[in-house]
C-alpha cells in the first residue's frame, strides 16, 4: 500500500513538472522579451505556437510582445500596412485573454501611431484616425490618454469641417456634391457624427435635394459609396417641406439602368432618425400614375406625402423597385 501511494505521488509530481515546462521556442521568446527585443521574441513565440506547446502565461506575454513589436516597427515607418495587421491581432488577443496592463500599453502605441499617421496627411491620415478610434474604445487606457485622444479627434473634426465649409461655400457647380462626399468620408472616419457636423450637413443636403447624387470617380472609398446613391435609380426632390409631423415631397427619379422601370409611389418609404419607416399617406402626379421611365431618362414629378410619429425627425426617403433601392437624405 505504501509503495502504491508513493507511485501515485510520483506520477502527480511528474505531471506537475510537465505542466510547468516550456518549449525551447517559448523559453527563447521569454529571454528576448526580457532583454527588450520584441522582434526576435515574437519570432520565437510564433514558432512555439506552430509547435502547439505553450504555457498558461504564454498568451499574456504574446499579446504584450505584439504591442511592443508594433510600437518598435512604427518608429521606422508609421504608415506601414502590417501595423494594421498587428493592431487587429492584438485586439483579438486581448478580447480572448484580457490583460489591463497590456491594454494600457496597446492604447499608448495606438495613439502614437495614429498621431504620426495623421501628421503625414492624405489617405494615411484616415488610417491614423482608425487607430485613435480603436484606442478610444479600450476601457483600460490611461485616463490622461483618453483626454488626449478626445482632443485629437476634436481637432481632426474641426479641420475637416473647415475644409468642407470652404468647399461648400465656393462658386463651383459641384460644390454641394463634393461637400456631401467629404462629409460621408468624415462620418466614416469618426464612426459617428457630431452636432457641428449635423448642422453643416443639413445645409449641404438642402442644397443637394434636387441633385441626382452619384459618385463615380476613381479612388472613392467603398464604404462611402455604400452610403449614397450609386445604383441605377437616383432621386431628386424638387420641393420639400415639413409641417409638424407631416412631410410633403415632390420627387423625380432618374433611371440610369439599362431597361425601363415602372415609377410607382408605392415604392417609397420615409425613415426617421430612429429607424422607423413610414409608407406614403397620399400620392399625386407621376407617383400615382405608375409611369414608365425609360433608360437614361427621368420621370415626371410625383407628389408623395408621409405622416410621422409625433416628435420624429425625418432622415431619408428610400425608393425600391424590384432589386433596385436608392435613397435621398433629408436636411
Amino acid at each position: 500500500m505504501k509503495e502504491k501511494a508513493w507511485l501515485l505521488g510520483g506520477i502527480t509530481l511528474a505531471l506537475a513538472l510537465l505542466a510547468g515546462c516550456k518549449s525551447a521556442q517559448e523559453a527563447a521568446g521569454d529571454k528576448f522579451r526580457k532583454a527588450g527585443d520584441p522582434i526576435n521574441s515574437l519570432m520565437q513565440y510564433e514558432a512555439a505556437l506552430q509547435r502547439g506547446e505553450v504555457s498558461k502565461e504564454f498568451w499574456d506575454n504574446y499579446a504584450l510582445v505584439n504591442v511592443q513589436a508594433m510600437a518598435f516597427r512604427s518608429q521606422e515607418d508609421p504608415s506601414a500596412e502590417f501595423l494594421d495587421i498587428l493592431k487587429d491581432t492584438v485586439s483579438s488577443l486581448l478580447a480572448q485573454h484580457p490583460n489591463p496592463a497590456t491594454e494600457a500599453e496597446f492604447a499608448k502605441a495606438l495613439y502614437n501611431i495614429g498621431i504620426a499617421r495623421i501628421n503625414m496627411g492624405g489617405i494615411v491620415a484616415e488610417r491614423g484616425v482608425n487607430f485613435l478610434r480603436t484606442a478610444a474604445a479600450l476601457p483600460n487606457k490611461p485616463p490622461e490618454l483618453g483626454a488626449q485622444i478626445d482632443e485629437a479627434m476634436k481637432t481632426i473634426t474641426n479641420r475637416a469641417l473647415s475644409d468642407i465649409q470652404d468647399v461648400f461655400g465656393s462658386s463651383e457647380e459641384t460644390a454641394g456634391i463634393v461637400a456631401d462626399y467629404k462629409m460621408n468620408q468624415l462620418a466614416l472616419q469618426l464612426g459617428k457624427t457630431t452636432p457641428e457636423m449635423n448642422a453643416l450637413w443639413s445645409k449641404i443636403r438642402q442644397k443637394n435635394l434636387s441633385t441626382y447624387l452619384m459618385y463615380d470617380l476613381e479612388g472613392l472609398l467603398p464604404e462611402v459609396d455604400a452610403r449614397i446613391n450609386k445604383y441605377a435609380l437616383l432621386l431628386g426632390i424638387v420641393k420639400y417641406n415639413q409641417s409638424g409631423n407631416k412631410v410633403n415631397a415632390q420627387i423625380k427619379i432618374f433611371n440610369g439602368g439599362s431597361g425601363p422601370i415602372r415609377y410607382t409611389g408605392k415604392g417609397f418609404l420615409l425613415y426617421d432618425k430612429e429607424g422607423n419607416s413610414y409608407p406614403p399617406t397620399s400620392l399625386l402626379g407621376a407617383a400615382k400614375k405608375n409611369d414608365i421611365v425609360g433608360s437614361r431618362d427621368e420621370s415626371k414629378t410625383g407628389g408623395v406625402s408621409f405622416t410621422l410619429n409625433n416628435g420624429a425627425e425625418p432622415d431619408f426617403i428610400e425608393y425600391t423597385f424590384e432589386n433596385y433601392s436608392t435613397r435621398k437624405y433629408l436636411p
